[in-house]
């Protein structure tokens, strides 16, 4: 931290002058006066105090400016790279008296300066002065730095819109506005607006004199920093974002410099070996030839300093437009290749006319008519420069797209179907057709042979000579059918009532209609007192019909029949005794005996039967047999005998 007795401690103004003038540097034909620690960097840039203790510096300009006239001042200002240990900051003076005065320290350099105008740029706090901890800034008068004094004009606000250190190693811009009637002072940072006072300096502080010298003063003590200004003396030059850069294009230059005063001179290179122009501040300039060039511009500022900006620009040479389409279908998207070109520059715009009413700026875009016949399209493109192109014109054609529809008739399985494609009169060159079975066909005239029924889903679409596919059409078939069956084969009683079942299909017809109820249902009584052989058709309303047999064989009863003897020996033959009951309704009980009265088998199925074993042995021998059971009449039927196991 600063030494506070070096930091605070005011000079005798007489002490300071003795200092400051064994350092003044008189330069009588110069614009400026350097003193103290001020050094000239260049032309228009000065370092008032380096990065050292105790340093006080100060600049003025040797002409005396007229208060009664406006000005506007613009600087570029150092403020240091040095925050929490940085100090003292500059000020901005307009003072009568000499351009050889100064102080160090916390006086920045103005301190007791008297009469005056101080714009302050502090960037250390001093208490003893009323300080705010930020940078800050004021409009002060008299040399007097305390910020409670009634010398205390405007401020103190941050120096920054934006931040509240601008010891940042950076360069900023100060601008002074005077405008001597309406007495307005204005202080700008970075362009924004900090402060503005109304008042009549000529009359409040400098009784009466108009005339002042203007300039710079800075300082530092137990802490430091490098300070520095600049009269501004910025070349800058722009071209509006519109601006076309092409060959043959009056092309117009802004400049946009910044000057702490008026600009005396300007010269401006266009780099194309054209003469220098050094009259026009915003120059035309028509360049013949395509490429890039280097723009320079120079200035000269009100002290005789030159400065010179250069940019590089592009001229572009004229896009040509071009761009490939195919023919393409209704409905279909049609793809649009940009294949334009330009030698110079980048083109980045598209303008296409699409002929169905719409317009697009992609590069490459894709569309779909919906109508056919030929379609012109347009395209015209511009570069990043601004060239435009003329624009191109081709024609594609689209072709009528195909429009199908297909015809048929429900079928039996096992029957030819006849498939018809019709379309809408475009010349088609092939017909798909998916028969909806795992088969496929062509043509527009087909046919097809469905095993198996059910429901099946037909597409159709149709590929034109043209290549444009049409849309594909689906339709289901209903393939019917029937398998007739009219069960196995049985044996009946004499005028045993036997009920007949028939299935596999809708509809039902026996033939001959002997001994039965009804010949035309699905499921008749048989009453018969001979052997009798029924043909069963199955059919459907579309006539998809089948057919199969049954044969009733009459027996003497009712009774149970089981044969005298059997042989289980695996041949196929006998191998297994069972009951046979003819005429019976109700089956009880079929039992078999050993020659002891022994049971060795027992069923009240007579599908089952005795395959002549007994506890995992095969038996042999003769055996007794009883079964049981009731007639179509509600009589009990019980039958015994003997048979034979032969082996």
């Amino acid at each position: 931290m600063p030494d506070p007795l070096k930091r605070k401690k005011k000079y005798l103004f007489l002490f300071l002058t003795i200092c400051c003038f064994s350092c003044f540097i008189q330069f009588a034909s110069a614009q400026y006066t350097l003193n103290g620690s001020t050094t000239q960097d260049n032309c228009h840039c000065y370092t008032l105090t380096p990065d050292v203790n105790t340093k006080s510096g100060s600049v003025w300009n040797n002409n005396k400016i007229n208060l009664a006239q406006s000005f506007t001042f613009t600087f570029n200002v150092f403020l240091g790279c040095n925050d929490v240990t940085g100090a003292d900051g500059i000020v901005f003076v307009l003072q009568p008296i000499s351009t050889s005065i100064g102080s160090t320290g916390g006086g920045l350099g103005y301190e007791g300066i008297s009469p005056s105008i101080g714009v302050t740029l502090d960037t250390w706090q001093n208490t003893i002065n009323n300080d705010p901890v930020y940078d800050h800034l004021a409009i002060q008068i008299n040399g007097d730095l305390n910020h409670t004094s009634a010398n205390n004009l405007a401020g103190p606000v941050t120096i920054s819109a934006l931040t509240d250190n601008v010891e940042d190693c950076n360069w900023h811009i100060l601008k002074i506005n005077w405008d001597a009637t309406l007495k307005k002072y204005e202080i700008y940072f970075d362009g924004t607006l900090r402060l503005s006072l109304v008042k009549d300096f000529v009359t409040d502080v400098f009784n009466g004199d108009t005339m002042v010298f203007w300039g710079f003063t800075g300082s530092t003590g137990g802490s430091t920093n490098l300070q520095k200004f600049c009269t501004t003396l910025n070349p800058a030059f722009y071209l509006l974002s519109d601006q076309k850069r092409c060959i043959g294009e009056n092309i117009t230059f802004y400049d946009s410099s910044m000057s702490f005063a008026s600009i005396t001179k300007r010269y401006w290179d266009f780099g194309d070996g054209s003469p220098i122009d050094s009259i026009n501040i915003n120059p035309v300039h028509t360049y013949i030839s395509a490429g890039n060039y280097n723009v320079s511009l120079t200035i000269t500022g009100a002290d005789g300093c030159t400065e010179v900006s250069t940019k590089a620009i592009r001229i572009g040479s004229k896009p040509v437009a071009n761009f490939n389409a195919n023919n393409s279908c209704e409905g279909s998207s049609v793809s649009l290749l940009d294949s334009s070109y330009v030698s110079v520059g980048t083109i980045n715009n598209w303008y296409w006319n699409l002929a169905n009413g719409s317009t697009s700026t992609q590069e490459n875009p894709s569309l779909t008519y919906t109508s056919a016949g030929s379609k012109t399209i347009s395209l015209a493109v511009r570069s990043l420069e601004g060239c435009a192109s003329d624009t191109a014109y081709k024609s594609i054609y689209i072709n009528s797209k195909p429009v199908v529809i297909m015809s048929f008739s429900n079928a039996c399985k096992n029957s030819v179907v006849n498939f018809t494609g019709i379309d809408n009169g475009v010349n088609i060159a092939q017909w798909k057709w998916d028969f909806g079975d795992g088969t496929t066909g062509s043509g527009n005239n087909t046919q097809h042979i469905y095993l198996k029924t059910g429901n099946y889903l037909v597409t159709l679409f149709a590929i034109a000579q043209s290549g444009c596919i049409s849309d594909t059409i689906k339709n289901i078939i209903n393939i019917y059918g029937s398998n007739a069956s009219a069960g196995n084969d049985t044996i009946a009683a004499p005028l045993q009532p036997i009920q007949l079942h028939a299935v596999g299909g809708l509809s039902y017809q026996w033939i001959p209609s002997t001994g039965l109820s009804n010949p035309n249902i699905a499921d008749p009584v048989a009453v018969l007192t001979k052997d009798q052989t029924y043909i069963l058709k199955a059919f459907t309303p579309e006539g998809c019909e089948t057919f199969d047999t049954l044969t009733i064989k009459i027996y003497k009863g009712p009774n149970i029949y089981v044969p005298t003897a059997f042989s289980p020996n695996n041949d196929g033959i006998n191998d297994i005794l069972k009951a046979i009951p003819i005429g019976i309704t109700q089956f009880n009980f079929f039992k078999i005996y050993n020659r002891w009265g022994q049971e060795v088998f027992n069923t009240n199925d007579y599908k089952k039967g005795w395959d002549g074993r007994y506890k995992g042995l095969q038996l042999t021998g003769v055996y007794v047999w009883v079964t049981s059971g009731i007639d179509f009449n509600g009589n009990l039927i019980i039958r015994k005998g003997t048979v034979m196991l032969v082996k």
